[in-house]
């Protein structure tokens, strides 16, 4: 009995084991010619993504090495799933080509982790991985048809040539991807304003320079900083700050925390000195794509007037796919340039090197762009942060001037925020910036004051075709690393040149004016349009405030919208609202500052300040050699029904062939400045007579209108930012009375708006010569 059961079962499995053998041979009984190209075709495009994928994640193996290591490593592992899978439906019975679909579902998974990865959010990465894959299997079946048509070859020669035309048609001739539609203006043409005696500051000064570079001497991927280093300097303990220091790192770099390596790339002026000297600092890019040696078109302009540059190398601070990113990075970026700092007052101290007795120690300007822009800002203050860090004895005579920040951070660190006082302060932003797209510079421009007679001054420059990464040569043209950046809309952008351009022209004027004291090139920053000649075409908005400027409000004090700070009135006519307010950014975050926002719907609206007493007594001695100044944001996005997304229907009707399109938008606000005296005359003034308004600008950021409120956690559904410009107009332009300007006092100023409907919010109100 034990004999007969033992045998049936035995019998069982031979059966089963008979019938998998069946299923296994049958696995790809299906898959008939055409649909084995098909198959080819999908690990086409799955390489492809991958190709993408690995473009963004780079080992620092370089990019040869990893595209081998990688594509290979895909193709195998496509290879395993398809004999898998195959197996698993022959198995299940289902009546589909089994290696075909089992590389369909490999792609199209792949294809969604790569798009998700690149933060496109759930929906979104399944609908273009679902497109992506389905455009690759029907270019296989179309290919493998053609292939089993029996006809002559010439025929199917022509019927190829025929189908890439078509498809590339299909692909052009619609204009897709199309970005969304934005508002347009027919904006007047903006007149430039002669700056005399001023030669252009972007172009190359007088100086011959030379250039080297110092460093641990132990670089293991850049000889500059290895064995071919010029000059040796030790490395830096930052383990009291970082405490999280990957593995991978180490690795990689051949040392972690505790060594950090003073690095730089260096231009020196020829001659005697002492030189002011300027540090120039990167952002957070990819710790693999060395960052330090974009901004050699900066270095060499400014060694070639007189100043020393150095680039810093802080590379091992950035974030790798792979290592990730230490903690308290931030902090640390501007700990090092400190240390950079103490390392070059060292060399200059000591002979026998470059920079002995070649550096003004007074004289010091930082710049950076990016979290090195926050970098700089903390760097200038900081006894906020390192005031007990005993390892930086040795800087209390160094003097930082001026700062640049381009495109800057603005996060707060260790629950504070840099606080500049007397430093010159200067901020750059694009506003189609796809990486830190608030203009966050702005915040630090708020909190930069200036002590009375100290001759400091802050600027910023807005720049509508301007993104966040050709500010530096080795970040490519996208704001995203791959695949998430081939997402991202270059269309109307600024070039690579262009922009560097602007970024040479204001930061050498201003280290010109600040450093050089060429008080000449000021008038750069308090007027754009005195630059307008040198700049690339784009639009431009200029924020400027210097040490000698007297406050009338500014409104941070005010907590009622009918009384100013220093015990002055306001009233309003005509207004639908008004009230002070916080300015906000593109996602309505808080800048840290307040304005009176003031709207309304028919012209005639005016809103008007009585003066305290006490500024009257004070301006009225200077009527003849001041000026009237305050800054105004266009807040017109609040108009729009429902904001700018909601309108993308109607643009894409008026749109036609072209991106973009004019729509109804409200008009640019056009204002008289009134002046009240104090025997009841009235002083009118346009201030188009001065400066025109500058049209606020809207940014499509993505390739695809759905992206923009989908990518990234809708860090893009906001396509405008509000964006302060100041306004300086002279008193002697409103045709004061000669006669009697001595005696004369201002009472109260107006401002008159005779179009409308419109939103504004001004700010920083005040006067200065």
């Amino acid at each position: 009995m034990e004999i007969a059961v033992k045998e049936q079962e035995k019998g069982k499995l031979l059966k089963f084991a008979a019938w998998l053998r069946m299923r296994y041979d049958l696995r790809a009984d299906r898959d008939s010619f055409v649909w084995r190209i098909a198959t080819g075709s999908l690990v086409g495009f799955g390489s492809l993504s991958m190709y993408a994928a690995v473009m963004g994640m780079p080992t620092g193996l370089g990019p040869i090495l990893d595209n081998i290591i990688f594509l290979a490593a895909n193709v195998l592992a496509i290879g395993v799933s398809a004999f898998i899978v195959s197996i698993l439906l022959s198995l299940a019975y289902v009546p589909v080509p089994r290696r075909f679909a089992s590389v369909l579902l490999y792609v199209g998974i792949e294809a969604y982790l790569i798009l998700y990865f690149a933060e496109l959010g759930i929906l979104m990465s399944i609908i273009l991985a679902i497109i992506y894959t389905a455009i690759g299997a029907l270019l296989g079946l179309i290919l493998g048809l053609l292939l089993r048509w029996r006809i002559k070859p010439r025929y199917k020669w022509m019927t190829a040539i025929s189908l890439t035309i078509l498809i590339a048609l299909f692909v052009t001739l619609p204009d897709w991807p199309r970005p969304a539609a934005m508002p347009l203006r027919d904006a007047a043409a903006i007149e430039p304003v002669p700056l005399p005696e001023a030669d252009n500051p972007s172009l190359p000064g007088t100086y011959e320079f030379s250039s080297f570079t110092y460093g641990s001497g132990a670089d293991k991927h850049r000889d500059i900083f290895g064995e071919e280093v010029d000059w040796f300097t030790n490395p830096v303990d930052a383990s009291a700050y970082i405490t999280k220091w990957s593995n991978l790192k180490t690795l990689f770099w051949g040392f972690d925390e505790r060594k950090l390596p003073l690095g730089g790339r260096v231009w020196m002026p020829e001659g005697d000195g002492p030189f002011p000297l300027a540090l120039i600092v990167h952002g957070n890019h990819l710790m693999e794509q060395f960052s330090d040696g974009g901004y050699a078109y900066l270095g060499e302009l400014l060694a070639s007037r007189g100043m020393i540059a150095i680039s810093v190398d802080e590379n091992f601070l950035n974030y790798s796919v792979w290592s990730g990113i230490p903690n308290n990075d931030m902090k640390v970026r501007a700990w090092m340039l400190l240390q950079h700092l103490k390392q070059i007052k060292q060399f200059n101290d000591r002979s026998g090197n470059p920079f002995s007795n070649k550096v003004d120690t007074d004289n010091i300007s930082l710049i950076g762009h990016s979290r090195g822009g926050q970098a700089v800002a903390m760097a200038a203050d900081a006894g906020r942060w390192f005031k007990e860090d005993k390892s930086l004895s040795g800087i209390e005579d160094v003097r930082i001037r001026s700062v640049v920040a381009i495109a800057p951070t603005d996060k707060q660190v260790d629950d504070k925020s840099a606080r500049l006082k007397d430093v010159n302060y200067l901020t750059l932003q694009g506003a189609r910036d796809g990486d830190v797209n608030s203009f966050y510079g702005d915040r630090q421009y708020g909190r930069s004051t200036f002590s009375d007679g100290s001759g400091a001054f802050k600027a910023s420059l807005y720049i509508a075709d301007a993104n966040h990464s050709q500010f530096n040569t080795a970040w490519g043209m996208m704001d995203e690393r791959l695949p998430g950046g081939m997402f991202l809309n270059r269309q109307g952008m600024l070039d690579g040149d262009e922009q560097r351009e602007i970024a040479k022209l204001y930061i050498s004027a201003f280290l010109e004016a600040t450093l050089h004291d060429e008080h000449e090139y000021r008038e750069m920053f308090s007027d754009y349009r005195t630059a307008l000649e040198w700049l690339p075409q784009s639009t431009y908005v200029s924020r400027y405030e210097s040490s000698d400027f007297k406050e009338i409000t500014r409104f941070d004090g005010s907590s009622r919208k009918t009384t100013i700070s220093g015990g002055g009135k306001a009233s309003a006519e005509g207004m639908t609202e008004w009230e002070v307010a916080n300015a906000e950014d593109r996602d309505g975050k808080s800048k840290g500052t307040k304005g009176i926002s003031l709207k309304w719907e028919e012209p005639g609206a005016g809103y008007e300040l009585e003066l305290p007493q006490q500024v009257t007594e004070r301006l009225s001695s200077e009527l003849q050699t001041s000026s009237l100044v305050f800054s105004m944001a266009n807040l017109e996005r609040d108009l729009l029904e429902g904001g700018v997304d909601e309108t993308d229907e109607a643009l894409e009707e008026e749109a036609e062939a072209e991106v973009g399109a004019l729509t109804e938008l409200p008009p640019l606000p056009e204002l008289e400045i009134v002046l009240t005296s104090n025997d009841g005359r009235s002083y009118e003034l346009p201030l188009s007579e001065v400066m025109p308004v500058s049209p606020p600008t809207y940014a499509a950021f993505t390739t695809l209108p759905w992206l923009e409120e989908r990518m990234k956690d809708e860090k893009y559904k906001e396509s405008n930012e509000p964006v302060f410009q100041t306004f300086i107009v002279p008193f002697e332009a409103f045709e004061l009375p000669d006669d009697s300007l001595d005696q004369l006092k201002i009472t109260k100023i107006a401002f008159a708006f005779v179009n409308g409907p419109g939103k504004v919010m001004i700010d920083d109100i005040g006067f200065m010569p």
